[in-house]
């Protein structure tokens, strides 16, 4: 699967994700809608990064 296409499952994700949330007025680290959303933000943000250093890689071969 490309990297782009997963990128983009983990922000449709996200998004279910926040669906989800009833906007509590206080946000618990018990709720398992800020857990998934905790993991999928990390996730996301590993998959930027590394899509930004393959990127510099590249540029530095050429």
């Amino acid at each position: 699967m490309s990297k782009l296409l997963q990128e983009e499952k983990v922000k449709k994700a996200l998004a279910a994700i926040e669906a989800c949330c009833g906007h509590c007025a206080y946000c618990s680290p018990d709720c398992p809608v800020f857990i998934a959303r905790c993991a999928m933000e990390g996730l996301l943000y590993d998959m930027e990064q590394t899509q930004g250093q393959e990127s510099e890689e590249k540029e530095n071969m050429e």
